[in-house]
């Protein structure tokens, strides 16, 4: 891990300097910008990144700032985002720690790009008070005045495909919607709108969502 980032193109530019701290962690020296570090999950031994494992992390590296997981062979638990983040930690893959060290002064708050997006869109009005993340694209929604929580995961793909949105059915029972957040989606297929139909999910763009926030669900 610790050569990897060394090697990243973007540590030449920033003058980094990356120095392995006890078993799993690293510490990043950033000119005119505070330390770094982050705590590497060992994917020969953690399959699942559990609350647990965050808080063995911490209790073997006190000063983390981030967790690195390899998303290729490890998942994340649904509570795991939310713990994280009310401890002001990061999670996310070696990518998201170079991106991170780029354009964070305290990486404990990076959010990825498209997460971030996400969140400032839906927590926008006024009848959401709460947004839960459960997963890297799943997420729940705590609204005012009666209205019921929503469960929702979101695409940034291009074109939703009837594959997608059926796995996404199936690997969560109690979804709402699947939202599409990428602009460049004006509408749907035939088949993946009829998968829709027949599932009783609601199929929409980013847009269409929003503007439904404020409406009772069936």
């Amino acid at each position: 891990m610790v050569q990897q980032i060394r090697t990243d193109p973007q540590r030449s530019i920033d003058k980094r300097v990356v120095v392995p701290i006890g078993d799993n962690g690293l510490v990043v020296t950033r000119p005119g910008r505070p330390d770094a570090v982050a705590y590497c999950c060992e994917r020969s031994t953690i399959e699942v990144i559990t609350t647990a494992v965050v808080v063995r992390a911490l209790h073997e590296l006190p000063q983390t700032q981030m967790i690195i997981i390899f998303p290729s062979s490890q998942d994340i638990h649904a509570g795991t985002y939310e713990f994280v983040r009310e401890r002001r930690l990061a999670i996310g893959s070696l990518s998201d720690l170079n991106s991170a060290l780029h354009e964070c002064n305290d990486i404990g708050t990076y959010e990825e790009r498209e997460a971030k997006y996400v969140r400032s869109r839906i927590t926008r009005p006024p009848a959401v008070t709460r947004v839960l993340r459960k997963g890297h694209n799943l997420w729940v929604l705590k609204r005012s005045g009666g209205l019921r929580s929503l469960t929702i995961v979101t695409s940034e793909a291009y074109e939703v495909t009837d594959h997608a949105f059926t796995n996404a059915v199936i690997q969560h029972p109690a979804l709402d919607a699947y939202i599409a957040t990428s602009p460049n989606v004006q509408g749907f297929s035939n088949r993946v709108s009829a998968s829709a139909r027949d599932t009783g999910v609601k199929l929409l763009t980013m847009n269409e969502f929003v503007r439904t926030l404020r409406q009772p669900w069936t």
